[in-house]
């Protein structure tokens, strides 16, 4: 579809939502910087892929702001174009999911089209889909002060680095992407993703001269041919472990395994997770905390182990993560922190990220400014 340069908006504070370190800190690996935005040269647009959307983020003091770049019909049941046909009857599956794609997409089947407009859905929906992702019914700001009473780590990271939110993504994507996050960079995960999009997605535009595609479904990665294809495409023994789950995930009933997966409690879902071919602790945890809403889900790599030393001054003398350390470390972010652990976690894993450093003293500034500039409007 034609690109569109109008901007909609929904009511989001500043200081509720950082768009750089929630969108390029290592949680998706489908946004990247676009360009400045044309009401502050020093912030910057983002450009990223999902729920079958293209988007274009910024943000405002008061507002986040979107521009539909290219979308997708919500996949249906009868897997055709419903844009040139009404709206089928939602089918009820099992566990109160209408429409299995909603496992994906996070919200539900929309129940009408727009009427006259650019886009294919009324705007609530796409307003839907940004709460969902973002976690926006969470009061970010009351978390933070409640994290910083928890621990001075905390307090000395959050006074420069605020409004780190954790993203609830596609399950699918997600479990994908860090099977090729192990022992990787964001920098290659994100061409690694890119290169499964571009070559087992579905196109979902062109624009600026860029093709997007939506993340692959899991049968069209689970042909045994896909392996090879993905060694020739420099993905290593991942290829191995992405073919293998995807392939053992379609056999246990691909969305409603996925769907059944998402009702399970942290504990049964972690458990179901490292049962598929190279998922380990770490990846289960995740895709715990990243999409099947485990917020107390810790993913203990040796960067989250270095941090823990705040907490347990004992691990100083260990250079590894041994499988009992794992535990403790987990173990002791929980006691810390409470049922949001994992957030908590994020944010000090991004607070301490070499890419966001140099930009960490200006917006710790602006954010104090924009309160007192409202103190005082007040």
């Amino acid at each position: 579809m034609a690109a569109t340069i109008k901007w909609r908006s929904l009511l989001c504070d500043y200081n509720q939502l950082q768009l750089k370190a929630t969108l390029l800190g290592g949680q998706s690996f489908r946004w990247k910087n676009y360009k400045p935005t044309a009401l502050d040269q020093h912030e910057t647009e983002f450009i990223g892929v999902f729920a079958n959307i293209v988007w274009v983020l910024r943000q405002t003091e008061r507002e986040l702001q979107y521009r539909i770049v290219g979308e997708q019909p919500y996949p249906n049941k009868a897997n055709r174009d419903v844009t040139k046909s009404p709206i089928p009857e939602p089918q009820q599956s099992p566990g109160n999911v209408r429409n299995l794609a909603e496992v994906r997409l996070k919200v539900a089947e929309p129940s009408e089209y727009a009427t006259g407009g650019e886009l294919l859905y009324p705007a609530s929906y796409y307003e839907q889909l940004l709460r969902t992702y973002f976690r926006l019914d969470v009061d970010l700001e009351q978390q933070y002060q409640q994290w910083i009473r928890c621990h001075e780590h905390f307090a000395n990271s959050a006074t420069k680095f605020y409004a780190v939110r954790q993203l609830d993504q596609d399950p699918v994507e997600n479990l994908f992407c860090f099977i090729c996050s192990q022992n990787n960079n964001i920098a290659r995960i994100s061409d690694m993703v890119e290169k499964l999009c571009r070559n087992y997605g579905e196109k979902i535009c062109e624009h600026e001269g860029t093709c997007y595609y939506n993340f692959p479904s899991v049968s069209s990665l689970a042909d045994p041919t896909v392996e090879g294809q993905l060694r020739e495409l420099g993905f290593g023994y991942r290829a191995k472990y992405i073919q293998r789950s995807a392939e053992k995930i379609l056999q246990l009933g691909d969305l409603e395994w996925f769907r059944q997966l998402c009702q399970l409690d942290y504990k049964a879902a972690h458990k179901e997770l490292v049962s598929l071919h190279g998922i380990g602790a770490k990846v289960a945890d995740c895709i715990c905390l990243m999409s099947l809403g485990h917020l107390q889900a810790i993913p203990v790599d040796t960067h989250v182990f270095q941090l823990a030393k705040h907490y347990l001054p004992a691990l100083n003398i260990s250079k590894n993560v041994t499988d009992r350390q794992y535990v403790t470390v987990a173990d002791k972010f929980r006691e810390v922190y409470g049922p949001y652990a994992g957030w908590a976690q994020t944010v000090l894993f991004c607070s301490d990220l070499r890419q966001f450093r140099e930009r960490t003293k200006r917006t710790g500034e602006n954010s104090s400014k924009l309160k007192k500039k409202r103190k005082k409007k007040g």
